[in-house]
């Protein structure tokens, strides 16, 4: 594999992949990959790699060798380039040496097949990038289909959230900034029933019914959901001990959707 020298902080990819971290709009189909165990979900499911960028020292351990073989036999271009050079795109206190643009289309909801009993995850004015990384990333393992934003949001997209998320963004449709009357229609549709999540009200999450085809919708870190807007939707909520007020948005997500794991795979053994 042919490996290209980059020498300059204004080389035109390096300012294109702080362009693309930024989250400039100028390009919107391309995501900046970075670290080891993303790059890894990358070539796993595939995705089209529009350049590789690493470090002088990346290449030595095991893991990086499949790596630059499986960029390699895809023909993707790879560049090297001096530790502080790549420091300079990076987004993170301590590079791992490695970062890619990766080509991933934006979707709408049309473009979402829902197959059956769909469970779905809503963020609604999340915030912080680590949190909906992690919502992400116990989406795709609590067998979600879907995960779908609001206005008001952090964009998946944020190199922070898809580290955040090790990779697993790359590994479940993610359809953003979405309109909530366009999302309800969308779930009627398919029979999807929509539940909000309540610190106060509402039903406990193991009481109600996650088997079926459902969305859970989750607010901001600090307001919640805003009850103007989504009041019509019932409620579920989380047992806490006492003065306790709420918990962590990632955490409340990943309990309600692993509880919806679990009743499903329990109703799979029965049936079975």
């Amino acid at each position: 594999m042919t490996v290209h020298r980059l020498t300059s902080r204004d080389n035109p990819l390096l300012k294109k992949i702080r362009r693309v971290s930024s989250g400039s709009r100028g390009e919107p189909e391309l995501v900046a990959a970075e670290g080891i165990r993303v790059l890894e979900e990358v070539a796993k499911e595939d995705c089209e790699i529009e350049a590789v960028v690493v470090s002088e020292s990346f290449g030595s351990s095991p893991r990086e060798e499949r790596l630059f073989r499986y960029w390699q036999s895809k023909g993707a271009r790879t560049y090297k380039t001096a530790e502080s050079l790549f420091k300079s795109v990076s987004s993170v206190m301590s590079p791992q040496g490695a970062v890619a643009l990766v080509r991933i289309a934006p979707r709408n909801l049309d473009q979402v097949r829902t197959g059956p009993d769909p469970l779905v995850l809503c963020g609604c004015g999340i915030q912080d990038p680590g949190n909906f990384g992690t919502l992400i990333r116990s989406a795709v393992a609590a067998g979600c289909t879907m995960v779908c934003t609001l206005k008001g949001t952090v964009s998946a997209r944020n190199p922070k959230v898809i580290r955040s998320s090790a990779g697993a963004f790359f590994r479940i449709p993610v359809v953003e900034q979405t309109r909530l009357q366009d999302f309800e229609q969308y779930c009627t549709a398919n029979s999807i029933r929509i539940y909000r999540t309540d610190v106060r009200e509402g039903l406990l999450y193991t009481e109600v019914d996650l088997k079926s085809g459902c969305a859970v919708l989750l607010g901001n870190e600090g307001e919640g959901l805003d009850e103007r807007h989504f009041v019509r939707f019932p409620a579920i909520r989380i047992p806490m001990a006492k003065e306790v007020e709420s918990l962590n948005v990632a955490v409340a997500g990943s309990v309600i959707l692993f509880e919806a794991l679990r009743q499903r795979l329990e109703n799979s053994w029965k049936i079975s």
